[in-house]
């Protein structure tokens, strides 16, 4: 019996690498907006100590190291429980629609690898490299103008912060196709909003943030890698 299930085809190996990183990028769109919808505030102010404190609407988006928002708590690497606690149940839940289904156990070990290495590798990798200055595929001709584009999508999810205080764009990180299916994408930014962010750092208790943007109500510091400002 076990022999049977580890059959498997080139293409069939190829399609479940495609469905399953398109399983892994519909489940991580959706957790980051969970993440930001405060829907969870357990969940939610954790992951915004990294909008709010660490990469903030104000603060430069780079630096010459990444800026760790999971010091002082739990994580693996860098990675906190608001995105550890969440992925694990629907880790489970895929690993037992699989079972479920009787899919093969060569499908079911690469669709589980990939549902687990290609988060890592876009929502930790990727994106901590994001805030880094000179990261090396700036310099890679084939990967330069796709990884620049990206960035700059992630700056404006950064800097988007509605009447709520909400981030409310932008939510994929090397690709943006959900965000344009469900309508999230910017590909230019908007206005700052004072009342937003101030609204939100004093919701979140994140009172280090009043330090960061000038009583006199001046602009936004948008640094020089930052696309100009605009409606979306």
């Amino acid at each position: 019996m076990i022999y049977e299930r580890l059959h498997g085809t080139f293409i069939g190996i190829v399609a479940t690498l495609v469905d399953s990183i398109a399983v892994a990028e519909f489940a991580g769109y959706w957790l980051h907006r969970l993440l930001h919808s405060d829907r969870f505030p357990a969940l939610s102010r954790p992951h915004l100590i990294h909008h709010f404190l660490r990469y903030g609407p104000l603060q430069p988006m780079r630096a010459a190291r990444y800026h760790d928002a999971t010091d002082g708590r739990f994580s693996l690497h860098n990675i906190g429980m608001e995105w550890l606690a969440p992925s694990a149940i629907i880790l489970s839940c895929c690993y037992g629609v699989m079972n479920l289904l009787g899919i093969s156990l060569v499908y079911e070990s690469i669709a589980l690898c990939t549902l687990v290495g290609w988060p890592i590798f876009m929502f930790s990798y990727l994106h901590d490299k994001m805030h880094v200055e000179d990261f090396w595929m700036t310099k890679v001709p084939l990967l330069k103008g796709w990884f620049q584009r990206a960035r700059r999508m992630h700056d404006i999810h950064h800097r988007s912060v509605d009447s709520r205080g909400m981030m409310d764009t932008n939510f994929g990180i090397g690709f943006y196709f959900f965000d344009r299916v469900f309508q999230t994408s910017a590909k230019r930014h908007r206005p700052f909003n004072w009342t937003g962010y101030r609204a939100a750092i004093h919701r979140y208790g994140f009172v280090e943030a009043e330090l960061l943007y000038p009583r006199g109500g001046s602009k936004p510091l948008f640094d020089k890698n930052c696309v100009r400002r605009g409606r979306r």
